[in-house]
C-alpha cells in the first residue's frame, strides 16, 4: 500500500507544476505570436498590393485610361452639377410645344445633308424623302417648327456622312470620350465637318452653330432622363455607356438590321448546351 500511495502523492505536485509552467510560457509567448501574425499580415497585404495592376484590353478602346478620366469629369462633375439639372429644368418647366418646335427647327436644317448622304448610299427613296421634308417643313411648317411632313407620312431619317463611310466599310476606329462633349468614334471625329458644307448649315455663323448644337444636345440629354436610374445602378457605368454607344453606331449604319456575330452565336449555343 505504501508503494502505490507514494507515487500518487509525488506525481500530483509534478503535474500541477508542469501545468503552471506551461501556462506561464503561454502568456509569455502570446505577444510574440501576435506580433508575428501582424507582420505576416502586413507582408501579405504588401504583396497583394504589388500584384494589383489594372489592365484595359478592349481593342475598341485603346485609350481607355484617358477615356475613363474624361468620363469621370463628364459624368461625376459636369453632368451631375450642370447638364442634369439643366435637362430636368428644361423638361419640367418648358412647355412641350416649345421643346418640340425648337427640336424640329434645328433638325430641319439638317435635311439637305441627309438628302446628299442618302444619295451617296444609293438610298434614293430616303433621299427624296429628305428633300420633300425640307421643302414642306420650311414652307408649310413655318421654317421647320412644325413637322408637317411627318403628319403627311414622310418620317425623318437623317444619315450623317459618318454613316456613309460606315456603309462602305470604313470601321468605327478607336472609341474616344471627349471632355465636355461625350462619346465619339474616330470615324465621327474625322467626318462630321463634311455635313456642315451644305446649305443651310454652311450659312450659319460660328455662334449660330453653337446655339444649334446646344439645342440639339439639350434635347438628347432630356431624352436620356428616363435612363438615368439604369446608368446610375450599372456596375460599371463607363462600360455600359461605351457598349450602348457602339451598338447605336452599328444600328445607324445598318438601318437597324445589324448582322449577328457568328462567333458570339456559337459561344451562346455552347453556353446554353452546358446549362442543359
Amino acid at each position: 500500500m505504501l508503494y502505490y500511495r507514494q507515487p500518487r502523492r509525488f506525481l500530483k505536485p509534478i503535474s500541477a507544476f508542469c501545468i503552471e509552467r506551461v501556462m506561464k510560457l503561454k502568456w509569455i509567448a502570446l505577444p510574440f505570436m501576435l506580433l508575428a501574425g501582424l507582420a505576416q499580415a502586413e507582408q501579405d497585404n504588401s504583396v497583394s498590393e504589388k500584384q494589383v495592376d489594372v489592365v484595359y484590353n478592349d481593342p475598341r478602346d485603346p485609350f481607355e485610361g484617358f477615356n475613363r478620366a474624361m468620363w469621370d469629369l463628364n459624368y461625376n462633375v459636369l453632368d451631375r452639377y450642370i447638364y442634369r439639372p439643366v435637362a430636368h429644368t428644361y423638361k419640367d418647366y418648358v412647355p412641350s410645344p416649345v421643346k418640340s418646335g425648337l427640336h424640329n427647327f434645328v433638325r430641319n436644317l439638317e435635311e439637305p445633308n441627309a438628302l446628299v448622304n442618302n444619295t451617296l448610299q444609293g438610298k434614293f427613296g430616303w433621299a427624296a424623302n429628305a428633300g420633300g421634308r425640307f421643302v414642306v417643313n420650311s414652307t408649310i411648317g413655318l421654317l421647320g417648327v412644325v413637322d408637317v411632313a411627318d403628319m403627311m407620312g414622310m418620317h425623318r431619317k437623317q444619315d450623317d456622312f459618318n454613316e456613309v463611310l460606315g456603309y462602305y466599310g470604313v470601321p468605327n476606329g478607336p472609341y474616344f470620350m471627349a471632355p465636355f462633349f461625350g462619346p465619339y468614334v474616330t470615324r465621327e471625329l474625322a467626318s462630321d465637318w463634311v455635313d456642315g458644307l451644305y446649305f443651310p448649315l454652311s450659312e450659319l455663323t460660328m455662334w449660330q452653330s453653337v446655339v444649334k448644337w446646344g439645342i440639339k444636345s439639350l434635347h438628347v440629354r432630356t431624352e436620356a432622363i428616363d435612363q438615368e436610374r439604369l446608368l446610375d445602378n450599372a456596375l460599371d457605368p463607363y462600360t455600359f455607356v461605351k457598349d450602348a454607344y457602339l451598338q447605336h453606331m452599328d444600328y445607324k449604319v445598318y438601318d437597324g438590321n445589324v448582322p449577328s456575330n457568328q462567333e458570339d452565336d456559337e459561344l451562346l449555343d455552347e453556353y446554353m448546351q452546358e446549362l442543359e
